[in-house]
């Protein structure tokens, strides 16, 4: 059974860095090795002409600079409105059955229905197409919420609601309570959903496509060049995007680990 498990679990590493690979590779070699067939695995050239000419093609630093803006923002908001809602829905059942239902609803909704109203109001309150993406930050806020809900809510049920309690009866405000007891409990499920989020604004594509038409985030500005054919190009901007999201897990990985670990000791 365990060698079974291994195999499973390496067909499923491998099935998933094989694309990654592939898209390194085409980064780092001349576009002909793009079209060339039968197709090659490894690089016969290595060259970093793609990367220098991406940057003269779009403008790819204020694309990243977005980007990273508006995922930063979208985490920070979708946090600090999600940790008080998880926690209501771990502790009140009544409250829990109506987020559920609306953040689940909220998921059924294609996003170019959503986006079309979205850009009607942004336009009328000066947010569409905005220099900062703040109609996109506010967007993917949106977005976000049951990514990062969901998770939250197990880890708040999973903590015994006789220790906010007895934080209480210490003398502990219920803000206290939270901060002190309960918090620092769920940093495992909160840097989950910190990570969650981030790769959920750092990647999406659609709503970033149609509510900043000139200024590009890098998913939109990624697709220009694969739709005009350019997949060298396209290969380097994918390639400089996944440096953050590699950064990001490895940042919270100690975070992660460590619930991890904290757990099997009890």
């Amino acid at each position: 059974m365990r060698r079974t498990l291994v195999v499973v679990a390496l067909a499923l590493a491998g099935a998933d860095l094989v694309p990654l690979v592939l898209v390194v590779k085409q980064a780092v070699t001349p576009e002909r090795e793009s079209f060339a067939w039968p197709p090659t695995w490894l690089p016969g050239t290595l060259t970093a002409e793609n990367f220098r000419a991406v940057t003269a093609a779009v403008e790819l630093g204020r694309g990243f600079a977005l980007s990273a803006t508006v995922a930063a923002l979208t985490v920070a908001a979708t946090l600090a409105l999600v940790l008080p809602a998880a926690w209501l829905a771990a502790r009140r059942p009544r409250a829990d059955r109506r987020l559920d239902t609306v953040l689940t609803a909220a998921r059924l909704l294609p996003a170019i229905a959503l986006a079309v109203p979205l850009a009607t109001i942004f336009v009328a309150l000066g947010l569409y197409n905005h220099p900062a993406g703040i109609g996109l930050w506010l967007t993917h806020t949106l977005v976000a919420l049951p990514f990062a809900f969901f998770p939250l809510r197990a880890a708040f049920r999973a903590v015994p609601l006789e220790l906010e309690e007895a934080a209480l009866l210490d003398g502990a405000s219920p803000i206290g309570a939270f901060v002190r007891v309960t918090l620092p409990l769920v940093r495992p499920a909160l840097g989950a959903a910190a990570l969650l989020v981030f790769l959920v604004s750092w990647d999406e594509f659609a709503y970033a496509l149609l509510l900043q038409v000139t200024h590009r985030p890098l998913p939109p500005l990624l697709y220009y060049l694969a739709a005009f054919g350019h997949p060298g190009l396209a290969s380097a901007v994918a390639t400089i995007m996944l440096a953050p999201a590699v950064a990001v897990v490895i940042l919270l990985e100690p975070a992660l680990r460590g619930g991890v670990l904290a757990g099997s000791g009890r």
